[in-house]
């Protein structure tokens, strides 16, 4: 393990460094501006364009609000009991398609409500019959909040209904769109006179059973016809066209707003705004039985889906999903380089299988054979008495009797007698004299209590 230590150490490192480059240089410290340009109308967003700020005042004041996160086709069938918010724009990979237009107008036929508020509301529901334009002759996108604010907004309630209730000082943007229901093929021509309307012929009044019944499948089939938008109740408005229009969408209704500054979280607190929103909200979940219709805001077309990974969306426009894929080619490559040579060989190490008393062991036996006493004591006492004269400051050469006076001046606590005793003990017997093995150990064993009294 210690062999890779150093290769583990360097390539931990390197990731970090990596890691760390890589989110100075992709972490956004600062949320990314919004404008009327390029709004982000999701409910999680509390930027100024969004519609946070609504769906929690919903939230808090009670009502059964929750997020829809699944393509209109999985609407349910019970639409009777629902009410869905759209709000407009979507990002272009979130337009919706086809299929999904036809979902949400059979849903809404079947008895759901919907609050489609968008200036361009026709690509939020899909019907050729809706046309929205801007009249502002030179919309300023990038304006602030309170210089958008239309001071005419007023003029625009077109008659006392449910949804213009207690409505004043209403402060619409003049970005509003104004909205006309016709087809995309025909253009109003205040110019031309009106052509008369040609009376349709009576159809013949059946008188057989089998005519009777041909008549009843034919009434049937004009009932089953898909509802179109046709005769709205203009709430809002003025002779350019329609700013909050309400139909009756065969068993459901369906209500355009086409300016979303009204529920923005920087317009939806001036003024008359609020009131509004909440005439909106009691009108489109009030019902014949008492029991209000749960409210969803549509987060499916903001990018919020319910079947993609939980982990996934919550680190969707953050650099992680590129730091895991560093760390997973680091991890690979460290994998792949495990026992791999990046250098000269070495030789393996070798284990000293002696120890190191054996040495001492054999000189004191061959000594202790070959009775070399003095051998012996050659090897312990210059140590003893360079030790001595080390404590006492002197030269590793002093003689005895300048030893001992050292000693009497300093004062240690070691016998003088003792002292001089072992070292002319030593002194004989390494000039020649005989000495036995229990004088050696005694002797010894003296050198070794000095010195230990020495040390202390």
């Amino acid at each position: 393990m210690r062999r890779y230590l150093g290769i583990i150490i360097s390539s931990v490192l390197a990731l970090a460094v990596i890691i760390g480059l890589s989110a100075a240089g992709n972490v956004e410290f600062d949320r990314p501006s919004e404008s009327e340009l390029e709004p982000i109308r999701s409910s999680y967003n509390p930027g100024p364009t969004g519609t946070r700020a609504f769906y929690q005042l919903l939230e808090e004041s009670g009502t059964n609000v929750a997020r829809w996160r699944d393509s209109f086709a999985l609407l349910k069938s019970n639409a009777n009991q629902a009410t869905l918010i759209i709000v407009g724009p979507f990002q272009r990979e979130n337009w919706l398609s086809d299929g999904e237009s036809s979902a949400l107008q059979k849903w809404i036929a079947d008895g759901g409500n919907a609050l489609i508020v968008s200036r361009y509301p026709q690509a939020e529901f899909g019907d050729p019959m809706l046309q929205a334009k801007i009249t502002a002759q030179d919309p300023n996108w990038y304006a602030a909040p309170e210089s958008l604010v239309d001071p005419q907004a007023d003029k625009l309630i077109a008659q006392p209904t449910e949804l213009t209730k207690n409505l004043r000082e209403l402060s619409l943007s003049t970005l509003a769109a104004r909205m006309k229901f016709e087809p995309p093929d025909l253009e109003e021509d205040e110019n031309e006179s009106a052509t008369p309307t040609p009376t349709p012929t009576p159809a013949p009044t059946p008188t057989t059973p089998a005519e009777n019944a041909e008549a009843e499948a034919e009434a049937e089939a004009e009932e089953e016809q898909e509802p179109f938008l046709y005769a709205p109740v203009i709430h809002l408005g003025d002779k350019d066209g329609a700013v909050l229009a309400d139909f009756q969408y065969g068993k459901g209704r369906l209500v355009f707003l086409s300016d979303p500054f009204v529920i923005a979280n920087n317009g939806i607190a001036r003024e008359g705004n609020l009131t509004l929103t909440l005439n909106l909200v009691r009108a489109l979940t009030a019902t014949e039985n008492g029991a209000p219709r749960k409210l969803f805001f549509d987060e499916y077309h903001h990018g919020y889906r319910a079947q993609s990974n939980p982990l996934v969306t919550y680190l969707r426009g953050t650099p992680a999903p590129w730091l895991l894929v560093q760390g997973l080619l680091l991890s690979l490559l460290l994998i792949y380089s495990f026992g791999k040579r990046f250098a000269r060989p070495l030789p393996l190490p070798r284990v000293d299988r002696h120890s190191p008393l054996e040495f001492v062991g054999s000189m004191a036996n061959l000594q202790q054979v070959a009775r070399a006493r003095s051998l012996a004591l050659e090897n312990i006492y210059p140590r003893f008495k360079t030790q001595i004269c080390r404590r006492l400051g002197l030269s590793s050469r002093a003689r005895t009797d300048e030893i001992i006076a050292s000693l009497r001046r300093q004062r240690l606590p070691i016998s003088e007698i003792e002292l001089r005793q072992t070292l002319s003990d030593a002194e004989v017997a390494l000039a020649g004299e005989k000495i036995d093995d229990a004088q050696l150990v005694n002797l010894i064993a003296r050198m070794r209590r000095i010195a230990g009294q020495i040390k202390r």
